[in-house]
């Protein structure tokens, strides 16, 4: 957490809004939660490469907007977010592999991915107290894998991965629009693609790690205001 702060740091000192009243409505503030959904190999219900068996949950994002001119800006972001792991569908895998032999049992936590981003917007210019934005950022996820456990009534624990994490670099696209109700404060809707790519330790494993496409789609709801 403390390199993603510096990290960011040089933008936030670059979207701290001044007092000349020219720059207000230039530096927005966003907070936002919702839902988030895996998709691709992160979603893969079967025993596949690359597969995360991971399911929807729920995420948390601090935004800051610096609008440069009337078409361009500068964002960064916090991210969080928290994605179910499908125990049920793991379980099944394991049930068809063994051919019904005992009886499986899995049991885990969630996914959890902090990010700490800054890219660049595109802005469609508010028609009736309305804009939209387009965005792209880079920078660093740390990706957490919940510690799993499976075991069999009769053979025992036959897999089993520790808790660990990962930090890589990730990327975000994504498009937010915003409805001011008044001069300063408003509502906002988003729609993001996010993608990071960690490694985790499996010491059950020959390799003693795997690799996870991590990849998320965020649709979230939230408030926007115009700083001084």
């Amino acid at each position: 957490m403390k390199k993603i702060l510096i990290i960011l740091l040089p933008l936030l000192i670059i979207l701290n809004p001044v007092n000349s009243q020219e720059d207000v409505g230039k530096n927005i503030l966003s907070v936002n939660t919702g839902c988030s959904i895996p998709f691709d190999d992160f979603a893969a219900q079967k025993m596949v490469s690359y597969a995360g068996f991971a399911g929807a949950g729920m995420n948390m994002e601090i935004g800051l907007l610096r609008y440069s001119g009337r078409f361009i800006g500068f964002s960064s972001s916090l991210g969080y977010a928290s994605l179910f792991f499908k125990e049920k569908a793991y379980q099944a895998e394991y049930d068809r592999i063994l051919g019904g032999y005992g009886q499986n049992n899995v049991s885990a936590g969630n996914y959890q991915v902090i990010s700490g981003l800054l890219g660049f917007i595109i802005k469609i210019p508010e028609i009736r107290h309305t804009e939209a934005l387009l965005t792209w950022q880079m920078g660093v996820a740390i990706s957490v894998h919940p510690e799993l456990v499976v075991s069999n009534s009769e053979l025992g624990v036959i897999n089993s991965v520790t808790k660990n994490y990962d930090r890589k670099i990730a990327g975000n696209l994504g498009l937010k629009v915003n409805y001011w109700l008044t001069e300063r404060y408003g509502i906002s809707l988003n729609y993001s693609l996010n993608f990071t790519r960690p490694d985790f330790n499996d010491e059950t494993s020959i390799e003693k790690f795997f690799i996870l496409p991590v990849r998320y789609m965020n649709i979230n709801a939230g408030f926007v205001m115009k700083l001084k």
